[in-house]
Parts: structure tokens; sequence; C-alpha cells
């Protein structure tokens, strides 16, 4: 049996050394943050420890402060824990604050990361309801940040230390003891800055926000001694250009998503070539392949003395880099490595992939998707039907005419495109609705049947009604398939 022993970060503070941070299984065994690092070494022996490192720590967060601004693009360092993200009107992107919340996590934690959210009308309020909450994620409602501080504790203020010991030393340790004191006393003994918090928290003052600023795009330059015209000498001169920019990326943990290059010919035109990638990537050996394919797009004229390599659009590096879609079938980065490639090849307009519709009615249950999305495997949605599906379906259903029925009402003969048909043999009914976006006015069910006839053939038919079931001489029959 393995022995659980948990991992805490020290640093030193006024001459001795503290525990700054603690995992789980340290929580577990009684490790606090502050608590005296030979304290915490007397109640586990083996307790894993580990210097802190606050630069390494603050650099985290201002990237992972920068990720989030595929959710707002207002976000802001908070303390040196904790990030704001601005989500005014973004939330409507994402079906509602709760899945807009959801996905925030779920993205949190395929990256790494444990984290807690809270959503409120501040960001005072937000601070506070994380730190003190134990669930993944809160929704404060609209205006209630004065119901949901209350029961807090002070901590989630960010006062200064100083001011929170003495507030304890008062016996005051909540928030709402706070908000019930009158507030000349509390301004006179601490001064306008806890008013200032308070009123911030309850929405009553607007509190500054220091947002972060996207990074500026990845840019690398060159001017070579003599023009160049020829595809191997263009390829030698990127191919210094994105080791550059390869390892500026690298150093920010981001990959390219979008690459420019500006060729400079010697009759002071400019000659540019831009091409997108699956997923982000900073490895200079997928980033030449994928320049090279495009070389032949490049008109040198008189010659090329100077170029520029930009990468225009960039994301975090959140995946294993690949270096060849050359690999084993299991490697996820392949595919993107593989699409890449394709996307470049003369004659390949799009590429896209077939995914599951919001719909019953067979010709919408798929619905195809953009290149951005096609390497994204685990979307796809799993099939929930059980009766069988015809190996060919018809882009339109085509009308025919039943000229009998079996007394349950399935259908006996047909004529299709002049030929009439018998049927032995049926399966069915299986009634499918109409979504009410697609036909407000329409019919609103099919009844469909695996129609079998004397001749062996299979058809998919079906009769449409308006929910009741089919008029056997009025109702409007279709052929919509072919086993």
């Amino acid at each position: 049996m393995t022995a659980r022993t948990g991992l805490a970060l020290y640093a030193p503070e006024r001459g001795r050394l503290t525990v700054k941070a603690a995992d789980g299984i340290a929580l577990r065994l009684g490790i606090r943050c502050g608590m005296p690092l030979a304290q915490a070494r007397a109640m586990q022996p083996d307790l894993n420890v580990a210097l802190s490192d606050p630069a390494a720590d603050l650099a985290a967060l201002e990237a992972l402060t920068v990720w989030c601004q595929w959710l707002s693009p207002l976000t802001a360092l908070d303390g040196t824990d904790g990030v704001w993200v601005d989500t005014t009107g973004c939330e409507h992107l994402f079906g509602g604050e709760d899945q807009m919340a959801e996905r925030l996590l779920t993205r949190l934690t395929r990256a790494g990361y444990s984290a807690r959210l809270a959503i409120a009308d501040t960001a005072a309020a937000a601070a506070c309801v994380v730190r003190s909450s134990r669930q993944l994620a809160t929704l404060v409602p609209p205006r209630g940040q004065e119901t949901a501080l209350r029961p807090l504790l002070l901590d989630g203020l960010r006062l200064h230390p100083e001011t929170l010991i003495t507030l304890r030393g008062l016996g005051l340790i909540r928030v709402g003891q706070l908000l019930d004191m009158p507030r000349a006393p509390l301004a006179r003994r601490f001064g306008q800055a806890l008013l200032d918090r308070l009123d911030q928290a309850m929405g009553r003052l607007p509190e500054p926000l220091s947002f972060t600023a996207e990074p500026q795009v990845s840019r690398v330059s060159g001017t070579l001694v003599e023009p160049i015209s020829t595809a191997p000498a263009i390829v030698r001169a990127l191919a210094k250009l994105v080791d550059e920019l390869a390892e500026a990326l690298t150093r920010r943990n981001h990959g390219a998503r979008q690459l420019l290059v500006q060729c400079m010919r010697v009759d002071g035109t400019t000659q540019s070539l831009q091409l997108g990638l699956s997923n982000a990537s900073a490895d200079p050996i997928r980033l030449n392949r994928l320049l090279g394919e495009r070389i032949d797009t490049i008109e040198p004229g008189f010659g090329i003395e100077a170029f520029t390599l930009s990468a225009t659009e960039t994301s975090p590096l959140t995946v294993p880099e690949n270096r060849d879609w050359l690999v084993p079938a299991n490697d996820p980065a392949s595919l993107a490595a593989l699409l890449d490639r394709l996307s470049g090849r003369p004659g390949i307009k799009t590429l896209s992939r077939l995914q599951a519709g919001a719909s019953q009615f067979p010709e919408r249950e798929q619905t195809q998707i953009g290149r951005d999305s096609v390497q994204k495997m685990e979307e796809h949605a799993s099939s929930s039907i059980r009766s069988p599906r015809p190996a060919r379906l018809l882009r339109t259903p085509s009308p025919i005419i039943v000229r009998a029925f079996w007394p349950d009402g399935a259908p006996k003969t047909f004529q299709w495109s002049r030929i009439s048909h018998t049927i032995r043999g049926v399966i069915g009914p299986e009634r499918l609705w109409s979504d009410w976006w697609h036909d407000p006015t329409g019919a609103c069910a099919r009844d469909y049947w695996v129609a079998e006839t004397v001749e062996g053939e299979r058809f998919w038919l079906f009769a449409t009604h308006g929910g009741a079931g089919p008029d056997a001489e009025r109702a409007s029959w279709f052929l919509h398939g072919f086993f």
C-alpha cells in the first residue's frame, strides 16, 4: 500500500519558514497555510515540501488571465490566486450563466487546474463568495450580493491585514456584522478604505480594475544580403525566421493559429502568404513543412530582399506537440497536423465533418460544421436510433401514390416514377415529430414504414399528418430512402 504524504510549499516569512500552500492530501492531514514549516513536519514527518516560487506563480496566473479571454476580452488579476472576468453581455453566447460556468470549469480541469468560480453583479462580491464557498460554481442572483455576503467571513473582502486583526479583536468576523454597524464610527476607527470595500461589494461604488491586454502579435523579420528568387532559397530564409518565431511563442507557452508571410521584393512591392492551423503549434518542423508546401504560390519577381513572419493569431498550448501526421492513430494531435496539410493542397477548398443536428427528421439529423471543429471527434453525438435506417437517403423526399392499404393502415401498393410496387411485408410505423422552429405551419409528424416488395426491394416510406395519425385516403405519402 502506498502512503499518501501530501505536498506543501513554504517560503521565509519574518525570520521563519512558513507554509504558503498545501494540496488536498496535506489539508486533510491537518496542514494549513500560515503554519510554521517545523510544526507541519512534526505533524507529518513524511510530508513532501518544496520552496515556493512567487515569480513563477505570478507568471502562470498572468498566462491564465490571458487564456480566459476566450470567454471575455476583459480579464484582470485578482490578487495572487484569482482571475476576474467581466462577462457582462457574454452569457447568452454560451446558453446562460450556468452553462457558461460549466464550460469554463471543464476547460480549466482539462488544462490541469483546480478552480472554483462565482458569478455576481460586482467583482468584490464574486471574489468574496468564491473564496468562502466550497461549491465549484456559485451563481449569485441579480442584486442578491448582500444576501450572499452576510454570512461570509471578512477575509474575502481583501481588507488590510492589520484592519482584519483589529476587527476580529472587536468580535467582528462576518460581513453582515459590518453591514449592521453605523458607518460613522467605522470610518473614524478604520478610515474610508473599509467603507469603500463594503460599497464596492454591494455595488454602491465602482471598483477600478486593471484589465490585462492581449499580447502583441509575434513578429520576426530578416533582411537578405542579396535578393533571392528560387524556392529552395526562400525555404532556407523562412526556416531561420520560423525558428525565431517558434522560440518566442514557446517562451509564452503559446502556439500559432494563423501565420502571415510578407515578402518585400526589390521592385518595392510585397507578396503575402497566409495560412491557418487547425490547432495551436510552436513546432518549427510542422510550421516549416506547412510553409514549404505553399512556397510555389509566392511570385519573387526580380528577387526578394526581406521577409517578415507574423503569428497573427495565437492561443495557449494545451496538447503535446506533434511533429508529423505519420504517427500512430491513437495520437490526438496527428489529425490536426493532417488537416493542416490537406488544407494547403490544391483542389481542396473546404474541410468539414458531419455532426448530429437538433432534429428528428432524417434529412436534418446531421449538419456540416467547418474546418475549425473537424478535429474535435469527441463531439460526435452517439445515435439513439432504434429502428432500421436506409443505406441511401434521398436529399428530398419523393412523393408517391398509395393505392391500397393493409387493415392496420400500412401501405399495400404504391406508385413511384410511373412504376407500381406491391408490398408483401412491412415494419412500422415509427413516428417522428417535426421541429416547430423548422416547420411552424407544416406537418408536425411522420409515420415511417420499412416496406419490402414482392421483387425483394426495400423502401423507406412515410405519411405526414398532424399528430393524430394519417388519414388513409387524404394522407400525403413519400419515399425517403432505399435499403
